[in-house]
C-alpha cells in the first residue's frame, strides 16, 4: 500500500543493508507529520481493502433481494448493521488512521481496536450466515452447512479457543518482530488487518448468538467471557505505558528523526488507548449482551407458547377458584381447610394482663389453649367410661 502523502527521508549514513533497506521503505511509505489540517484530509485508497468491502456489501444486498423475491422478510436493521461494520473497517484502513498507522504507534493501536473489537460486533449482529443459508439453495447451501458444522470450525469457533486467539493475538503482534514486519511490508500489513477482523468475528459469533452455532453456550458463560476481556486489555496496555524502550526501535527512531517528535511519548499514548479503549468497548458489549439475553428469553417464551398451542389448541386456561368471581367456579376447598373450619370454636376465658403477655406459669398455657383441638363425641364417651370404671378396678385389686 502506497500512501498518497509521501515524505522523502534522507538516506541513513550507513553501509549496512538492513538500515538502508529500512530507510528506503520509510521514504516510500511514511506520510508528512500529522497536524490538524491533515486529520480530516488524509485518505488512502487501497484496492486490496476496498474491493473485498464492496464485494461483501454487494453479496449481502444480493441475498436480501433473493429473500424478498421469495416473499421472505429480512430486517432492515440487520442490513444497516452490516454496512456499519463495513464502514468501520473502511474508516480504520482508509482514513487518517490508515494513513498514519505505520508511522505512529498510537494510530496502530486505535486501528487494531477498531478492527478487532468494534467492527465485528455489527457484522455479527447482521447475521450474514443466516442470510446466506436462507438465500442459497442446492449445492452452495450444502457446502456452507458442511463448512459451518465441520470439525475445523467447531474447534476454531469454540468460545474458549476463540477467546484465546482474541486475547493472545495483540500480544504476539506487538511483542514480536512481526510488528515491525507488518508496518514495513504492505502484504503483511493487510493480512494483519484481515486476521484481526476474523479473530474478532470468531469470538463475537458465539457471544452474540445470532447465527447458528456449532458450539452453543449459556448466556452466563458468554457474560463471563466478555468480562474477561477487560483484564486482558489492562495487561496489554499498562505495560506499554510503563515501558521505557521502544517497540520496533529501528523503525520508529528514524520516523522520529524525520518528524522531530518523541516516539516514546506516542507509544505511551498508544498503551493508554489500548487499555481505555478495550475497557470502554467491554462495557458496551456487556450492555449489548444483556439486550440479546432479554430478546433470547422472549423468543424462547414465544416458542413455548406456540408449542403449547399446537398441543392443546386454543383452549383457555381455567383460573383458580380463589382468583375468579364466576359463581359457576367450584368452591370446594382443600380437605385440610375444611377440617380446620369444621372444628367448634371455644371461648377463651378472660386473662389478666400478666397472663395475656405470657408472664407467670399460666402464660404459655393460656396462649396455647385456643390452638388445642377439642375432643370429639366418641373420645368424650370413651373418657367417661374409663373414669367410671377406675374405682371398681381399684377395689378388686385390694381384695
Amino acid at each position: 500500500m502506497i500512501n498518497p502523502l509521501i515524505q522523502t527521508l534522507p538516506a541513513a549514513p550507513t553501509t549496512d543493508s538492513g538500515p538502508a533497506a529500512l530507510a528506503g521503505v520509510l521514504a516510500a511509505t511514511i506520510p508528512p507529520p500529522v497536524d490538524m489540517g491533515r486529520v480530516f484530509t488524509s485518505w488512502t485508497l487501497d484496492p486490496w481493502v476496498l474491493v473485498p468491502l464492496v464485494a461483501a456489501g454487494a453479496a449481502y444486498l444480493a441475498g436480501v433481494r433473493t429473500l424478498r423475491r421469495r416473499g421472505i422478510e429480512w430486517r432492515r436493521g440487520r442490513t444497516v448493521l452490516w454496512f456499519v461494520g463495513l464502514s468501520i473497517i473502511a474508516l480504520s484502513t482508509s482514513s487518517m488512521i490508515g494513513v498514519y498507522d505505520n508511522a505512529l504507534f498510537s494510530m496502530s493501536a486505535v486501528q487494531h481496536m477498531m478492527l478487532q473489537m468494534i467492527a465485528p460486533a455489527p457484522l455479527g449482529l447482521a447475521a450474514p450466515i443466516t442470510l446466506a443459508l436462507r438465500a442459497l439453495s442446492g449445492r452452495p447451501r450444502r457446502i456452507l452447512l458442511a463448512v459451518v458444522h465441520s470439525r475445523y470450525v467447531r474447534v476454531v469457533g469454540h468460545p474458549f479457543v476463540a477467546y484465546l486467539l482474541f486475547v493472545v493475538s495483540p500480544f504476539v503482534l506487538i511483542y514480536s518482530p512481526l510488528f515491525e514486519l507488518s508496518i514495513t511490508n504492505a502484504a503483511v500489513h493487510d493480512l494483519t488487518h484481515l486476521h484481526f477482523v476474523l479473530v474478532g468475528a470468531l469470538l463475537y459469533w458465539p457471544l452474540l448468538g445470532v447465527d447458528p452455532l456449532p458450539n452453543p453456550m449459556p448466556w452466563v458463560l458468554r457474560l463471563l467471557l466478555v468480562i474477561g476481556l477487560g483484564p486482558a486489555h489492562i495487561v496489554l496496555g499498562i505495560p506499554i505505558m510503563l515501558r521505557d524502550s521502544l517497540i520496533a526501535p529501528n523503525y520508529f527512531t528514524q520516523v522520529a528523526a524525520a518528524w522531530s517528535t518523541d516516539p516514546l511519548a506516542d507509544q505511551k499514548v498508544g498503551g493508554g488507548l489500548l487499555w481505555i479503549f478495550g475497557d470502554v468497548v467491554v462495557l458496551f458489549l456487556l450492555a449489548g449482551m444483556f439486550v440479546q439475553w432479554n430478546r433470547s428469553e422472549k423468543r424462547e417464551q414465544r416458542r413455548v407458547d406456540r408449542h403449547l398451542d399446537r398441543r392443546y389448541g386454543a383452549a383457555t386456561a381455567t383460573s383458580p377458584w380463589w382468583l375468579t368471581d364466576d359463581p359457576r367456579a367450584p368452591r370446594r376447598m382443600p380437605h385440610f381447610v375444611e377440617a380446620a373450619n369444621s372444628r367448634p370454636v371455644t371461648s377463651v376465658p378472660a386473662q389478666s394482663d400478666d397472663a395475656a403477655h405470657g408472664a407467670g406459669p399460666a402464660g404459655p398455657a393460656s396462649h396455647a389453649a385456643p390452638d388445642t383441638p377439642e375432643p370429639s363425641d366418641a373420645e368424650s364417651a370413651s373418657t367417661t367410661r374409663t373414669t367410671a370404671s377406675t374405682p371398681t378396678a381399684s377395689k378388686e385389686h385390694q381384695s
